[in-house]
């Protein structure tokens, strides 16, 4: 199989939407290590939650997070750091926009019209966020440390959350609906993210000079993602009907839902690698979806 490189949305597409358990993915996860092809969290969860879940699953390399507003790279991963990053635990971050901190400063400009109808994440108690999510005290507790990205609860309706993202936009700011919740970030997201890792990853890792990229995400926010790699993967969420992906071919979508999904698609596509190799970019016709 040629060399390939896995971005994948955690919540609803690794882990289950209700249990965040990744069992139905376990086997899958293990080939993969078997072949050395690297899986990267690409998530709207923060660093300290990340990092949890990548040693529970047995993952080492880089984390894409905050919705793409930050990736984290493990120092002894090759991959040369840049200019600005900072350090921690071993890691170095590269952050591609404004902290949160300046645009929570942004956002109250709009709080006199907009602030009844969402609340920042990050300013609910530890058990509100444990209600709202389904998480235990101490994920909850991490899924706050965010600083790139503001988190927002929606309290409005569609309707106002498209009309808010207008608003929004005339900010030089991006906002995006992720499965559970509206992300205010400064940044292009996850494909703006997924773009620079893997052309760095191609550039200095060795033996991925050519590695074909291939994402995998459930929805809205990762919509682009799924656009920018050369083969994706939309997993079915319980919840939601799957978003819109405009391809002209490379995508699978999956026929079960959450990481039994996700394991699927993932296999599908890997027996089209093993098939293809590098140049089979478009994947047998019963497996595209051509959106319109």
């Amino acid at each position: 199989m040629s060399a390939a490189v896995i971005y994948t949305d955690l919540d609803g597409t690794l882990l289950d939407y209700h249990s965040y358990s990744s069992e139905a993915a376990s086997d899958t996860l293990a080939n993969l290590r078997e072949r050395g092809v690297p899986v990267i969290p690409c998530t709207s969860k923060t660093v300290a939650e990340t990092r949890v879940i990548a040693a529970r699953l047995g993952l080492d390399g880089p984390m894409i997070v905050e919705n793409g507003a930050a990736i984290w790279v493990p120092t002894d991963w090759g991959l040369s750091r840049t200019e600005a990053s900072i350090s921690e635990r071993e890691m170095w971050c590269h952050g591609f926009g404004i902290s949160r901190a300046v645009i929570r400063r942004q956002l109250a400009v709009l709080s006199v019209e907009w602030g009844n109808r969402y609340q920042s994440l990050c300013d609910l108690s530890d058990n509100q966020v444990m209600a709202i999510t389904g998480l235990d005290a101490d994920s909850a507790r991490l899924a706050k440390e965010r600083y790139f990205c503001e988190t927002l609860v929606w309290l409005g309706t569609p309707a106002d959350r498209t009309a808010f993202a207008e608003q929004v936009k005339a900010l030089d700011l991006h906002c995006v609906q992720g499965g559970r919740f509206v992300h205010v970030l400064s940044s292009g997201g996850k494909a703006e993210a997924v773009s620079w890792l893997h052309r760095k990853i191609r550039a200095e890792r060795p033996g991925f000079d050519d590695a074909i990229s291939i994402s995998a995400g459930d929805a809205e926010n990762d919509i682009e993602m799924l656009q920018v790699t050369n083969l994706a993967l939309l997993v079915r969420s319980p919840v939601c009907d799957p978003p819109t992906i405009k391809r002209a071919g490379g995508l699978v979508i999956s026929d079960q839902v959450g990481p039994a999904g996700w394991s699927e698609g993932i296999e599908i596509l890997l027996d089209h690698l093993d098939e293809e190799g590098a140049s089979g970019r478009f994947l047998p016709k019963r497996h595209n979806y051509n959106a319109a």
